[in-house]
């Protein structure tokens, strides 16, 4: 598997590497290390204590980062299949989501920083942006309950693991990211369907409304059964619930956190940058809102990642 791994100097980028190092799959993980560097402003500050170019800050700048990477690398290195270290220079999200899709990357893993109600909303101009606009899928690693990680403590493995079901026909394809993350058959799996109540004052608004969710059930409890008793064959504690609630993604943080669950693996069907923008609220509110951490799958990358890996093997066999 291709993880491209956003890091800095911060504890939360610490946390998710060290969270990505504690997974059962990290020997078979092809790392990329990337810290990205902005592009220092050019300005005119000759004549005062701060005259230096632009071009010598920038230099310095990437040496120190290249500095910290070659470090980590070298701490990391037996931890993973193979690993390298990219330092380039624009704007971190872009950088991110460029590099993502040229290097074919299954996953790109970031930390979540700051914890408090705003940073929850806004979650960082830079996770947001990947999240939103990478082709591929993306883990956004939060401690639980949102706390400051600790340096001290070690991140464990996921143990109870919520995938959030939308109807849609990648739905199945996500418990497939349990075998990828190569997670213990002890870890609890919730396979959870949220209704979303619409309401209408217009009865017959309503009355369709509410023949379109008796419709929906069935559908939703039959793709819960099958990924169940997928699930179960193979070992797992899986369980199955269906909700109900005014918004689909309140209605799965919440369930989130009454089970204490460590990681939302929820679906992106979105298939353009318009609709991911502006139709991805569930998505988003779990990303933003969650007192874990969150995987968005997005299943064509996964297809096409394993149908390459596939050839690839075909090739040299």
């Amino acid at each position: 598997m291709r993880v491209l791994a956003a890091v800095d100097r911060s504890a939360y980028a610490s946390y998710a590497l060290d969270c990505l190092k504690r997974m059962p799959c990290h020997d078979e993980v092809d790392l990329s290390l990337v810290t990205v560097s902005p592009r220092v402003p050019e300005y005119d500050l000759s004549g005062t204590m701060f005259a230096m170019d632009a071009a010598s800050v920038m230099q310095r700048e990437i040496e120190a980062i290249r500095e910290s990477l070659n470090a980590m690398a070298a701490f990391a290195r037996n931890e993973f299949r193979s690993i390298e270290t990219l330092s380039p220079i624009g704007p971190p999200g872009h950088e991110i989501v460029r590099l993502a899709r040229e290097k074919r990357i299954d996953l790109v893993l970031m930390g979540a920083t700051g914890h408090s109600a705003l940073a929850r909303v806004l979650l960082g101009s830079v996770s947001d942006y990947v999240a939103t606009h990478a082709d591929c899928s993306t883990l956004v690693v939060r401690p639980m309950g949102n706390q400051t990680p600790d340096p001290k403590m070690a991140s464990p493995a996921p143990s109870r693991v919520l995938i959030a079901i939308s109807n849609a026909e990648s739905d199945v394809d996500l418990a497939a990211w349990i075998a990828r993350l190569g997670l213990s058959t002890s870890t609890e799996i919730h396979l959870v369907y949220v209704e979303q109540i619409l309401h209408f004052y217009d009865q017959e608004l309503f009355h369709q409304a509410s023949k379109y969710r008796q419709d929906l059930r069935p559908i939703a409890v039959e793709t819960i059964e099958t990924i169940k008793t997928d699930l179960q064959s193979r070992g797992f504690i899986a369980q199955a619930k269906t909700l109900e609630s005014s918004h689909i993604g309140h209605g799965i943080v919440e369930y989130a956190e009454q089970q204490k669950c460590d990681l939302i693996i929820t679906g992106d069907q979105r298939e353009t940058l318009i609709q991911r923008l502006f139709l991805g609220s569930n998505s988003r509110h779990v990303l933003r809102h969650a007192p874990c951490s969150v995987l968005i799958s997005r299943t064509s990358v996964l297809a096409s990642t394993a149908a390459g890996d596939q050839a690839d093997k075909v090739a040299s066999g």
